[in-house]
């Protein structure tokens, strides 16, 4: 028989969505009916341990719905509500919905209004459409529990300042950029931090690339498969990060890669944000088509890191830029590690480049110094054992994740 635990986890994984988009749509409130639905789920840990409902959702729905109405009480802005108070009958009668992707969909469109900050959009996606705790957010961005309901809570109460309205992803197409962006930094999140929602995300950008066709997120799903199809190779038995010449290609996922590489053919060059994003995805399809790190194709690699200058030239696109330099073998130049570290001072990958460039220069000791203060920032556990391999003198000359 299943237990209260499992059943919470299960209705979270699967229902989160529809149910916050069912409250806020009951309440209006954005804010309330997000904690309102999560004090539910804490109940029904108690509730359900000493006798299973019926009708699981339709009573967690109830519950988040009389919390809610408790809290408009002391708010004292509940008006000509009560009519909306659902009966056990009535809740149980429609506790199905038409579809739960359609709402994990229209709930991150939410999650994306223009209102909130970009470094918000990525934090209420986590939390309104895979219901995940703030704990868990916490530990996937490297923060505090405490900082990150501070940020959770600032984002909400701007959310509700703002009137948000549940409106239709389809009448805002403008938003499919944001959502793309807000996709991305959740899903690097969980991937570096090796979170399991790092597949959740994955199959909730297959469904919104597929029902909700933009180019942005057509591009962003095509590269974060290609990337995603890598996950059991990155890790080693050491809990290291592994390189892309470390790692064993048998490992790789070959039918995602596929199907991934089939979508790629299909992108075409656009312009913005889907156009950066087609250029990375062209970097990763060039890395799985290769047999092993000496075949790559770097022509073809260069000539996308070209795209991206020209579409904007980031520190952050320079410093990819660098490392496949390092990962081809080939020599960096100086002025642009000085330019990288001058305009990210603190970013320990920059700190690996130099000690590359040290090191191909004959400077060991210099290259070690810089190895050391990058152990020091990086905060990925995996991560610095894989600098510790190369401050050992063993490792590669490839530090591309």
């Amino acid at each position: 028989m299943e237990s209260a635990d499992q059943a919470v986890a299960a209705l979270v994984r699967e229902h989160w969505a529809s149910l916050l988009r069912s409250i806020i749509s009951f309440s209006g409130r954005v804010d309330l009916a997000e904690d309102a639905l999560a004090a539910a789920c804490e109940r029904a840990l108690t509730a359900w341990g000493e006798k299973m409902p019926a009708h699981p959702v339709a009573w967690v729905r109830r519950t988040a719905q009389r919390a809610l109405i408790d809290e408009l009480r002391h708010e004292q802005s509940f008006v000509r509500r009560q009519h909306l108070v659902a009966t056990k009958e009535s809740v149980e009668a429609n506790e199905s919905t038409p579809s739960r992707i359609d709402d994990r969909i229209e709930m991150l469109w939410l999650a994306c209004h223009p209102a909130l900050g970009s470094e918000s959009r990525p934090l209420l996606a986590l939390r309104f459409v895979l219901g995940l705790s703030t704990e868990r957010i916490a530990r996937m961005f490297l923060v505090s529990t405490s900082t990150m309901a501070a940020r959770i809570t600032r984002a909400k109460k701007r959310a509700a300042q703002a009137g948000f309205a549940l409106t239709s992803s389809q009448e805002h197409p403008e938003r499919a950029d944001d959502v793309a962006r807000a996709i991305s930094v959740a899903y690097a999140a969980a991937y570096f931090a090796s979170d399991e929602s790092a597949a959740d995300l994955v199959a909730l950008l297959h469904q919104t690339a597929e029902r909700r066709p933009h180019p942005a997120l057509k591009a962003l799903d095509v590269l974060i498969s290609l990337t995603h199809a890598r996950r059991d190779a990155r890790i080693g038995v050491d809990g290291r990060l592994l390189t892309l010449a470390e790692q064993d290609r048998s490992l790789w996922h070959a039918s995602e890669m596929t199907a991934a590489l089939r979508q790629y053919t299909a992108l075409f060059p656009s312009v913005g944000y889907a156009e950066e994003l087609r250029a990375y995805a062209t970097i990763e399809a060039a890395h799985a088509v290769a047999p092993d790190i000496e075949r790559t194709n770097w022509n073809l690699i260069d000539a996308a890191h070209e795209r991206l200058a020209q579409l904007g030239d980031s520190p952050l696109d320079r410093l990819e830029r660098a490392a496949g330099g390092v990962v081809s073998g080939r020599p960096i130049a100086s002025a642009e590690v000085e330019r990288l570290r001058h305009e990210l001072p603190d970013h320990h990958r920059v700190l690996v480049v130099g000690a590359h460039l040290l090191r191909q220069e004959g400077d060991d000791l210099g290259a070690d110094d810089l190895l050391r203060r990058a152990i020091e920032l990086c905060e990925y556990e995996h991560e610095r054992r894989a600098l510790h391999h190369l401050l050992s003198g063993s490792g590669t000359n490839n530090h591309r994740p």
